[in-house]
């Protein structure tokens, strides 16, 4: 299982710890630079709603990641940052990010394509998130396949994460604990990734909205397949996932 506390730790030097103080004025977003919480919290200010023109907030705190699903897209960051206390910071290059993710193997790539797709609203088009062909092919024996039907539960909020999954055919919806959907995937998607790597119970439900045919994904393969990466792509995709699950409190309001 991926610890993320010991793969950070290898990032963690005197030449990348920032101390923010609350009062400082610090910009959080430029220079190509990402940051991890290292303690302290932020207030984090989302795009306005259209409809109310309110803008959602969110409290990022300690492991918490700035700025790191928008330097691997390479987009602009359109979240605001304000100190809440004192920080701690652990400072990485985004243009290193980039070139070790624009590196990595396919499994850690298509975890990190489908977060960053979900993090950005991103329509999926058939090579945004997909599994290469060649991956399956060459894996197929280390995936079983099972088939849902129409309205059949995948798993529940609160029960345990020992697997992810790969919709080969069909569609799934993803709904929180207090009914709101989080999410509607069809073909070529993942889902069930992120308790799995944070070791932990369920978030969400998930169900087939359609029968569909799903490629089961055991723990033992995730680990092995993510280990193959270096440890600042390994840290980008739990970082990533952790960005997701904090963009997706940020939606249920």
């Amino acid at each position: 299982m991926i610890t993320f506390k010991e793969l950070l730790e290898e990032f963690k030097g005197a030449d990348n710890l920032i101390k923010v103080g609350l009062k400082d004025s610090f910009d959080f977003t430029g220079k190509d630079q990402v940051f991890l919480i290292e303690s302290g919290s932020v207030l984090v200010y989302g795009e306005k709603d259209p409809k109310t023109g309110v803008r959602v907030t969110q409290t990022f705190g300690t492991h918490d990641p700035i700025g790191f699903s928008e330097a691997i897209a390479s987009r602009e960051v359109q979240l605001e940052f304000k100190p809440l206390t004192d920080l701690t910071l652990v400072r990485f290059d985004g243009a290193e990010l980039r070139k070790q993710v624009n590196t990595a193997n396919i499994f850690s790539k298509t975890i990190i394509k489908y977060s960053l797709g979900r993090i950005f609203n991103i329509k999926r088009s058939a090579n945004n998130f997909a599994f290469e062909d060649d991956f399956i092919n060459k894996k197929d024996k280390l995936f079983s396949r099972i088939k849902f039907a129409q309205d059949q539960i995948i798993f529940s909020a609160g029960s345990d994460s020992k697997k992810m999954f790969f919709i080969e055919k069909g569609s799934v919806q993803i709904v929180s604990k207090s009914a709101k959907i989080i999410a509607n995937l069809s073909g070529g998607e993942c889902f069930g990734e992120a308790a799995l790597l944070n070791n932990r119970p369920r978030n969400h439900t998930a169900t087939a909205q359609k029968e569909s045919i799903l490629l089961v994904i055991e723990e033992s393969v995730v680990d092995k397949e993510l280990s193959r990466d270096s440890p600042l792509v390994r840290l980008s995709v739990l970082v990533l996932l952790k960005r997701l699950e904090l963009m997706n409190k940020m939606r249920m309001f």
